[in-house]
């Protein structure tokens, strides 16, 4: 079986500017099956797949343990780097975050998304907030010895009216430096829908 130092080597390796990674959320051992047998290259999980899949509502409503009994079930089951859908990391503290990040790398993961929405609240952390907790994932990852990939997302655009995205464009791209500064090897930007914006330059 593939070590997971080897894993996450791997699954940095994928990501190539101008031939994206294209990657199918799986929410349990079995979908994770499906997809190695198919011919995927990684797996990934979605937050919201995986907590309705339980019986849960998205939005860390499904328990931690949980999430980290699933996560370890589908390392042990399938041979391919996995990187998890971590919401908010389940926690604002960045103390609390190294914690539970430490637990879904030990259980197997060699990446996470980690979103800036604050998750159960209203709004945004600030970028200074962000990049404290982005540094807190770095921190965990560098204690586990494993180069975690962070996938730094921002929800600035989700939700909100087109005629709006360009007047977020310049904030979207102070985050985004930012958070590569922080430790983030990419920048997860969904929502954002106007094709001049996305064709600008991006930094990761």
């Amino acid at each position: 079986m593939t070590d997971q130092l080897t894993k996450a080597k791997q699954f940095k390796a994928l990501h190539v500017k101008g031939d994206p990674l294209v990657l199918y959320n799986i929410w349990d051992a079995g979908g994770a099956k499906a997809l190695a047998e198919a011919g995927a290259k990684a797996n990934a999980t979605g937050s919201w797949s995986m907590a309705a899949a339980h019986g849960f509502d998205d939005g860390e409503d499904i328990p931690l343990d949980l999430v980290v009994q699933l996560v370890e079930r589908i390392t042990t089951t399938v041979d391919l780097p996995l990187t998890v859908d971590f919401e908010g990391g389940y926690a604002a503290a960045p103390g609390q975050i190294t914690e539970n990040v430490r637990r879904i790398i030990q259980a197997g993961a060699i990446g996470i998304n980690f979103e800036d929405r604050i998750v159960q609240g209203e709004g945004f952390y600030t970028i200074q907030d962000q990049v404290e907790r982005i540094s807190s994932v770095r921190r965990a990852a560098n204690e586990e010895g494993v180069d975690l990939f962070i996938n730094a997302r921002t929800d600035l655009f989700l939700g909100t009216d087109p005629s709006t995205h360009k007047a977020l464009f310049d904030e979207a791209i102070e985050r985004e430096a930012a958070y590569k500064d922080a430790g983030a090897d990419g920048f997860f930007v969904p929502g954002l829908t106007d094709q001049t914006l996305i064709e600008r330059p991006w930094i990761l």
